[in-house]
């Protein structure tokens, strides 16, 4: 333990990334300087071209010059932006949360409760157990969790109300993981866990499967508690059918966690590709609600990336009651975004080992969170004045007022907001990833920190591929851990089986062949196993028009090899489900083993072209780029890194089918429906669903 400790109440600059995120310096920069003069840089902005859907929508008839006029005078402004939660007024409809006492270090949990009771907000303390600073404060919602960590009728009857989790934006389906490093003593008692011992939220919760079991588990917490019952689940792609199950299990709200929402530890796979974003999730969750005559008196609170006045406003007309801020509630007392939450070495102070080396002082921290959320107001009272209204109650749900630019007409239908001037979601960029140490060194999937991340949203996509979003089962089904529950990765090959779906290509390298045997896995090239492409009658081809009018169908083989560097005038993962659909057609799906070989790097780019219908796919991306790097190591060495590669991809792969509750691999080729698109020409093309559909 050191004796001194370093209080943190000043900023330090952003950290900088190789490519772009969506917190970047002039977004953390506008929360810092709202943190710090009560006041926001601007109310309303002109939509973007590239973005989120938040950044393409505006208010028809505001003009953002004229809006942003109105911000000096907003506390004189004749408009209430406050609400009713549960018979406690608040000041704004803001929802800060849910950060556990463990992902966060003690002093920033202590000074959110501060913040939001003195304001008038309200926050989520997550699962971390209840520390009695922060019981002090009134304006909290307790948590019920997979894990029950902390669980007591003191923790129950806390607060103003309970949320059961279900999950959460950067890692639907997963459940959760507190480090062992991280659990020191105060966390172990709030915990009621042995110091020292990793904190493991299982998947699902054991004792619901169903929504006829969310709703017993409903009614008994309220029994118990005596209070209103909410519960939180990430955005998916059936997220409609979630919201109806929880209305109609007699909660009495929902919180939803979009894609690109914050966390403590998350693997890297499943923050960047599961879920949908929250612009995406609450207008079709409202119309649903509201067909199925459930939406009146059901409290829907949205979040993920959301960081202004603006974007709440504008989340509320597309159908939510309240915004969930988490990441942005961070930055206004420091976080510069360098993704280490999960190490217990925050620069800032906020997620670092308790005790050890640094703390947050906690009234500098809630006197930015409460000039933060005057900020909030100030911009919500500006637009809702601007709008007519005196309420922002008379919001809720108007999309009528709303208008997107730069989408497709499927996306604009999708959400149910009219499309001015049209364009495409996807926007791309030409880099190779980042491959993290975990991959080659240890076989594991790389973890990290914080969100914000949603490829060919808020992050360059390196290829269509990028826009898919891969579904994770919330409340109508159980998820799986794979971990201590049976996954299949295996594939059929012709006569024989596979034990891993990860093909290797033998020109990269003589080592990866011999790993390629080992790990029983099917092997594009020249080489003597059972397993390798020259043992079957097999054709490779470049994904074109051409070979599939020429009947690639046809040709009788027992594998097809679709090689993108062969050439050829459509996508890769175009080509796939064009073809799945064409074997299917002519009745020889089943006797067909299809291969893609490409750029791909992960588990993830391995679900969604299974779910396009490929059974084996080669990651040419990360063999090469391993090879290229550790060339001059011995074969050994090369092989071992290779080996701890596809150990790594297997295992996001049985993250991300655990999270959609699949088990068995070959049920899920060319299954589309795993998957969504963010943008309408992308889904099209793929032969997919828009996300929200």
């Amino acid at each position: 333990m050191i004796s001194k400790l370093v209080v943190v109440k000043s900023y330090i600059p952003p950290a900088r990334h190789r490519v772009p995120e969506f917190w970047d310096e002039e977004k953390i920069n506008y929360v810092r300087a709202s943190s710090q003069s009560g006041l926001p840089p601007y109310a309303l902005s002109e939509p973007r071209r590239v973005g989120r859907l938040l950044d393409r929508i505006s208010f028809k008839d505001l003009r953002p010059r004229e809006v942003n006029e109105l911000l000096e005078k907003a506390d004189k402004l004749d408009v209430d932006v406050g609400m009713d939660f549960f018979g406690t007024r608040l000041s704004v409809p803001i929802y800060v949360g849910d950060m556990s006492f463990g992902a966060l270090s003690g002093n920033p949990n202590i000074a959110i409760a501060k913040a939001v009771t003195e304001f008038g907000a309200v926050a989520g303390i997550g699962e971390g157990g209840l520390h009695p600073e922060v019981a002090k404060y009134r304006n909290i919602v307790v948590q019920w969790a997979s894990a029950r960590f902390g669980m007591g009728l003191d923790l129950l009857r806390a607060g103003l109300a309970v949320n059961i989790k279900i999950g959460q934006g950067a890692k639907p389906g997963i459940g959760g993981h507190l480090p062992g490093r991280k659990v020191v003593d105060i966390i172990a008692q709030l915990r009621k866990i042995p110091k020292g011992s990793d904190a493991l939220s299982p998947a699902p919760h054991h004792d619901i499967y169903s929504i006829e079991d969310l709703a017993q588990r409903v009614k008994a917490l309220r029994d118990i508690s005596k209070k209103p019952v909410l519960v939180k689940v990430a955005a998916v792609n059936k997220i409609m059918y979630v919201a109806v199950g929880v209305a109609r299990s007699t909660a009495e709200g929902i919180i939803i966690d979009g894609a690109g929402a914050g966390t403590g530890a998350t693997p890297l796979a499943i923050r960047n590709h599961l879920g949908i974003p929250i612009d995406y999730a609450i207008p079709v969750v409202h119309e649903w609600l509201r067909k199925n005559g459930v939406r009146d008196n059901f409290l829907v609170i949205g979040g993920g990336m959301l960081f202004s006045a603006e974007d709440v406003a504008k989340l509320i007309a597309l159908g939510a009651d309240m915004a969930n801020i988490g990441t942005a509630a961070l930055l206004s007392f420091g976080c510069i975004m360098c993704h280490a939450c999960h190490t217990g070495g925050c620069p800032t102070a906020l997620t670092n080992l308790i005790g050890y080396g640094k703390e947050l002082d906690i009234e500098w921290a809630a006197g930015n969170l409460k000039n933060y959320l005057k900020a909030l107001e100030a911009g919500l009272k500006a637009i809702v004045y601007a709008l007519g209204f005196s309420s922002v109650r008379e919001l809720v749900g108007r999309k009528d007022l709303l208008k997107i630019d730069y989408v497709d007409e499927e996306v604009a239908s999708t959400i149910g907001v009219e499309l001015g001037t049209p364009g495409g979601v996807a926007f791309y960029g030409k880099y190779e990833p980042v491959v993290s140490q975990e991959v080659y060194e240890r076989g594991e999937p790389p973890i990290i920190g914080m969100g914000g991340v949603v490829p060919g949203y808020t992050y360059p996509a390196r290829r269509p591929l990028d826009l898919l979003r891969i579904e994770a089962v919330q409340v109508t089904r159980p998820s799986v851990d794979p971990y201590r529950e049976p996954v299949s990765i295996e594939v059929n090959i012709g006569r024989f089986r596979a034990d891993t779906p990860v093909g290797v290509a033998a020109e990269v390298d003589e080592a990866l062949v011999e790993v390629g045997k080992g790990l029983g896995a099917f092997i594009y090239g020249n080489c003597e196993d059972e397993l390798c492409v020259n043992n079957y009658d097999w054709v490779a081809v470049p994904p074109s028009g051409a070979t599939l009018a020429n009947g690639v169908a046809e040709l009788g083989r027992e594998i097809i090899v679709v090689d993108e560097r062969l050439g050829g005038d459509m996508w890769l993962e175009e080509y796939i489900p064009r073809l799945d659909v064409e074997l299917k057609k002519r009745r020889v799906r089943d006797r067909v083993v299809v291969v893609a070989v490409g750029e791909f790097y992960d588990g993830a780019d391995v679900y969604k072209l299974a779910a396009l219908g490929a059974d084996v796919i080669v990651p040419l991306g990360i063999f090469t780029y391993i090879h290229r790097r550790f060339k001059d190591l011995p074969m050994w060495k090369r092989a071992e890194k290779y080996e701890n590669a596809i150990l790594s991809i297997e295992k996001e792969l049985k993250l991300a089918m655990g999270a959609g509750g699949v088990t068995n691999y070959q049920h899920m080729v060319g299954n589309r429906d795993l998957v969504r698109s963010l943008d309408g020409a992308v889904a099209k093309r793929l032969g997919v669903e828009v996300a929200g559909r």
